[in-house]
C-alpha cells in the first residue's frame, strides 16, 4: 500500500492480481449479475489508486482483510444505488466495525480460501433466523435498527441473534481452519 501511496503502478497490479479473485466472488454474492460485479471490482481499485494517499489498513490490520471490508462496502453501496435506497448508513459501518473480531485474521485469510465449501457448510448449519440475521449484515449492509424492523423484531432479539450466530460461525471457523477433515 505504501508503493501503490506514491503511485507505483505496479505496486496495484500486484494488489489486484493478489486479491481481485477474492473480491470478485464476494461481488458475485452481493451484487445480481457479474458484469455488474466486475464494474465494481474496477471502481473499487481506481479508489485505492486515488485515495491512496489518504485511506489505507492500519498498521495492525492486514491488506487483505482491509480491501474484503472496502469490497463489501462498495458492492453494498452498489446493490443500494441499483435499488434507489442511499447509501449505506453510516450505522452499517459501525456494525462491521463492532463485530470484526469474527473477521479471519492476516494467517488465516489463505487457509480459508482453500476450505469455503466447508464454510459453506457451516453457514447452512446456522439456524434459518441467526443465518438470516448475518445475512442482511454481510450482503446487504443493514445496521441493527433496520435488521429488526426488517424483521419485526425487538432491537435486543436481533442484537442476541447476531451475536450467537457469529459466535457459532467463529467456532467453527477455528475447527475449519484447524483441519482439512473438521468434523462439521
Amino acid at each position: 500500500m505504501v508503493r501503490v501511496a506514491r503511485r507505483d503502478a505496479a505496486a496495484l497490479g500486484e494488489l489486484f492480481d493478489r486479491y481481485a479473485p477474492q473480491l470478485l466472488g464476494l461481488l458475485a454474492e452481493i451484487l445480481p449479475n457479474r458484469a455488474t460485479a466486475e464494474q465494481t471490482l474496477q471502481g473499487l481499485f481506481l479508489s485505492i489508486w486515488t485515495e491512496a494517499t489518504l485511506s489505507r489498513p492500519a498498521p495492525s490490520q492486514s491488506v487483505g482483510a482491509w480491501l474484503l471490508i472496502r469490497g463489501r462496502l462498495a458492492g453494498i453501496g452498489r446493490l443500494r444505488s441499483e435499488r434507489g435506497l442511499p447509501p449505506p448508513p453510516e450505522a452499517c459501518v459501525e456494525t462491521v466495525l463492532k463485530y470484526r473480531t469474527w473477521l479471519p485474521q492476516p494467517d488465516m485469510i489463505e487457509l480459508i480460501d482453500g476450505r469455503t465449501e466447508m464454510l459453506r457448510k457451516v453457514l447452512r448449519q446456522l439456524p434459518r433466523h441467526q443465518r438470516e440475521v448475518l445475512d442482511y449484515v454481510v450482503h446487504e449492509g443493514c445496521s441493527e435498527p433496520e435488521i429488526a424492523q426488517r424483521l419485526g423484531e425487538p432491537l435486543a432479539r436481533m442484537r442476541a441473534e447476531l451475536s450467537a450466530g457469529l459466535t457459532f460461525f467463529r467456532h467453527r471457523l477455528r475447527a475449519v481452519l484447524g483441519t482439512w477433515t473438521a468434523n462439521i
